[in-house]
Order: C-alpha cells, then structure tokens, then sequence
C-alpha cells in the first residue's frame, strides 16, 4: 500500500524468510560461513541457536543457497514433533525411498545402506533440523547421533545441522555422545544500534528503494532498536509500521517521535 510512497517496488518488512533480505551483520555473517564450513569440511555437525526473531531460519534459507545440489542431498526437516521412527521414516523418503519400513531396526539398515549407495554415487547427504529446540524425546537425539556413526574411516556419510530456540542447549547437554560431536556450535546475538540503522537501509535497498540516506533518522533508528532490543524480526515490524504511519501523515521522514509515539501505540503505553 505503502510502497509506491516511499519509492519502493515491493514490501521492504516482510516476514518471511527471503534470504535476498537477510542483512548480515558480523554475528549472521560469522555463523553462515562457520555452518557452510561445517558441511564443505563435513566436519560432522553443527547446530545454530538464538532467541525467537534473530533470524535462524533466514540464515539458513541463505545456507541452502550455498550448496552444490550436482552433489548435495539435501533433507529438510521444519516440524522435528517425530517419533524416532516417524524421524527415519522421514529420512528415508525425502532421499527417495517410497515404502520405508515401520520396524526401527529395519529402518537404521535401510538408512545406512542408503548413505553407502549415495557415498558411493559421489553424494553427500545433508540433514537440517530446523525448530531443534522442539524434539521432546531423548531417543529421537539418540536416532539423530546414530546416524552420525554412519560413516567410512575418513568421512561422515551425513552431515548434521540443528537449528533452534536457546532451549535446545541443554537439552543437548542431556545427550552427551551428541552433544560432544557437535564440531560447530553457534549462537545469534541481538543487533545493536548501529546495526539495526543498517539493516532497516539494507531492506529498503533490496525492495528498491534508491535515496541517498535512509528515511529513518538516528533518533527513529535509536527508538526502533530500544523497542525490539535488537531482534530483527521486531526492528522489521516497528519499521513496517513507521512506513505506514508516515504514509498517512505525508511525511518526508520518519523521525524518532513518530516511532516514540507510535511504539506507544503498539504496546498500550502513555506517550
């Protein structure tokens, strides 16, 4: 709605995680290579934590850009709520088995046979487990460290990769032969000032906008990152919603009393 106004081609603050939006500051740019690291060495696994709305499932989305699929299997999983049987079953489909058995030993052969029969192909299988931090059973941590014994005297047949929530730290900790194989380990930080500024110009770059200087003052860019802390997933909306109001107004700017103000209307609060 908002868009033409601003000079923009296309919402700058949307959610979803497109990685052409995913600014990168030092802390996402750190963890993208040392988790692209991790799978180019197959160094075995890695897992990536954060609080909610640090950008996780961007990063990763980034990740996948990065992959060589000539070569790369790639399995996805995004709701990890499995049983350990549901979790190889799962596995196994998505590299192409149609009728995975129901018997747990049964699926664990038919799992590493797999591995060899790609390995042998010239293919490397990568397994990432976004929302980790959601596995409630400590035999599906165990399925998941028995598929990294999958492996020949120098490499791992199946690369691992754990996306979740800070709560999946120690619930790692309570499964220490995985815990202990985890050669990558990472974890987001909220932005700072400085950095929300950049990441606001980055997104409205992306959606085309093309002025000289961003439209957020330093003192709207203060507000913005005091509101969200710093988590870019809130710095997006109070922006998004700064782009509206000042759409309304006619505004030339978005200047810090107007995200004051309209921060305050968000939250329920006095101005």
């Amino acid at each position: 709605m908002y868009e033409p106004y601003w000079g923009l081609n296309e919402p700058a603050f949307s959610l979803t995680p497109d990685p052409r939006f995913l600014y990168m500051s030092r802390g996402h740019e750190d963890a993208l290579m040392m988790l692209h690291y991790a799978m180019s060495r197959n160094k075995g696994a890695a897992f990536l934590a954060g609080d909610i709305g640090l950008g996780k499932t961007t990063i990763s989305r980034k990740l996948l850009e990065l992959f060589d699929y000539t070569r790369d299997r790639v399995v996805l999983i995004f709701n990890p709520i499995l049983t350990p049987v549901q979790f190889l079953q799962e596995i196994l489909i998505q590299l192409g088995e149609e009728n995975p058995s129901k018997n747990r030993l049964q699926l664990v052969h038919q799992l590493h046979k797999t591995l060899i029969d790609l390995h042998n192909n010239g293919q490397r299988v990568i397994l990432m487990i976004d929302e980790a931090h959601l596995i409630k059973s400590t035999q599906t941590f165990e399925e998941i460290r028995l598929i990294l014994n999958c492996q020949l005297n120098d490499s791992f047949l199946c690369s691992l990769i754990l996306l979740g929530q800070n709560e999946l730290i120690p619930k790692l900790q309570k499964v220490p032969a995985l815990d202990q194989r985890l050669a990558i380990r990472v974890t987001l930080k909220p932005l700072n000032v400085q950095e929300t500024g950049e990441l606001i110009l980055h997104r409205l770059r992306v959606a085309g906008y093309q002025g000289e200087s961003s439209p957020f003052t330093p003192d709207a860019v203060f507000e913005i990152h005091k509101a969200s802390d710093g988590y870019p997933r809130l710095i997006s909306q109070f922006a998004d919603n700064a782009l509206m109001i000042g759409f309304s107004q006619r505004a030339k700017i978005i200047d810090g009393f107007m995200v004051h103000s309209m921060v305050c209307d968000v939250k329920g609060e006095a101005a």
